[in-house]
């Protein structure tokens, strides 16, 4: 069961997910500002996470069109991945997107950006897959 937690409308939204403890952010296009990007994912998705013991970040691209500006780029490389970690996030999973080559290219290049925070990649191909591994991976 998904429970709301934020929405940037028309551009993504957040929810938690209790039986796995993961955040999962529905994205439709990367083009947003770093105001909003840092408000839904920093502040309001991360002090959730924190505060129910989140274990996992799932990034649903799926249907996501654009591309993240080098900004929020630099942002979630230097910013938000320590961030995570020091909040106890041990995974971060993500779906690419079906169709637009821009959009993952832009997720593989934020994604990239995991490793030296030692929080561990994981690439599926769906919500449900992303579930499924938790649930094999706790």
């Amino acid at each position: 069961m998904k429970t709301p937690v934020h929405s940037i409308p028309g551009k993504m939204d957040t929810y938690w997910i209790q039986d796995v403890h993961a955040i999962l952010d529905q994205w439709t296009t990367y083009v947003v500002p770093l105001a909003d990007f840092k408000e839904a994912v920093l502040v309001k998705g991360l002090n959730y996470a924190k505060s129910h013991l989140g274990k996992a970040w799932i990034v649903d691209s799926s249907t996501a069109k654009g591309a993240f500006s080098g900004e929020i780029q630099d942002f979630i490389g230097a910013d938000l991945f320590p961030a995570f970690a020091k909040a106890g996030i041990k995974y971060f999973i993500t779906i690419l997107p079906k169709e637009s080559a821009v959009t993952r290219m832009t997720v593989k290049n934020y994604s990239s950006k995991v490793g030296p925070s030692g929080i561990k990649l994981v690439e599926v191909n769906s919500v449900d897959d992303a579930i499924e591994w938790l649930k094999q991976n706790k």
